[in-house]
């Protein structure tokens, strides 16, 4: 699949994020470093109606998972507006005591959530195709693995880098809810940046970042006028998974690996 990788795409790309750098760390820290090309940041490239369409779909996955008693409760409200009757995507959103949040993961990196490994869309949400083939467009290779992460209004993501005998060499996140704050943290010197992830927004990070970055959502936080304080986000993940050569050798090297993604990671099957 064809991945953006023109030399004026990704300059293009660096010019809208280099602003909200600037003020994480202090100037000094800043300055002269030139933003790396293994990060590539689209600050709109879903428009409202694909957002819907997108947030309707992830929805539908993860509510057909929940508990009974969850599905019984959000049966008894109201009917929901349609998709082209809603002008902020945050309205797709119920209430956050109708949702079954965790309290942590397993592996305490993530703070009350909801999540679900996919490998199958709803068919019968008019549009999604085409969204999804806009969303294919950007992913630079094929064999990937799609995770839903739904994050509650005081939910968070503490710094980690994925597991490296998990996935492959990038990740791909889609930002659909409240604004909240991307922070990569270097893990070989105090270098740090704060990107701010609004609802359409599309990240990819790879190679460098992927392997030397920390990164977090914070739960609030301000960036260059940019404020972020809580709500509900769910985010489209989506990594490439490992060549069966380099998974051989890790099974060879650590012992056997139980899954290919967090979710099966912990025994819970892909949806």
């Amino acid at each position: 699949m064809a991945a953006f990788t023109s030399s004026r795409s990704a300059s293009s790309l660096r010019s809208l994020i280099r602003p909200a750098l600037r003020s994480l760390t202090s100037q000094s820290q800043f300055a002269g470093h030139s933003f790396s090309p293994d990060f590539t940041y689209y600050p709109g490239f879903f428009s409202l109606p694909e957002q819907r369409i997108l947030l309707a779909a992830a929805l539908q996955k993860l509510d057909s998972a929940e508990p009974r008693s969850f599905r019984r409760r959000r049966k008894d409200l109201p009917p929901k507006k349609p998709l082209s009757e809603i002008s902020d995507i945050r309205e797709m959103f119920l209430a956050d005591e109708y949702y079954n949040f965790e309290e942590g993961h397993y592996d305490g990196v993530i703070k009350r959530f909801r999540e679900m490994h996919v490998s199958s869309w709803p068919s019968d949400i008019e549009g999604l195709p085409s969204v999804i083939a806009r969303l294919q467009a950007l992913l630079p290779s094929g064999n990937t693995q799609t995770h839903f992460l739904h994050l509650a209004s005081d939910g968070e993501i503490l710094p980690h880098i994925d597991n490296v005998g998990a996935s492959g060499s990038w990740i791909l996140g889609i930002s659909l809810g409240a604004t909240r704050l991307l922070r990569l943290e270097s893990t070989e010197d105090k270098t740090e940046f704060m990107i701010p992830l609004p609802s359409g927004s599309v990240y990819l990070q790879k190679d460098s970042i992927r392997y030397n970055y920390k990164h977090s959502i914070l739960q609030r936080g301000s960036v260059d006028g940019s404020h972020s304080d809580g709500g509900q986000r769910l985010s489209l993940m989506i990594r490439d998974r490992l060549p069966p050569t380099q998974l051989a050798k890790l099974k060879t090297a650590k012992g056997p690996i139980t899954g290919q993604s967090f979710l099966e990671e912990e025994g819970r099957e892909a949806r």
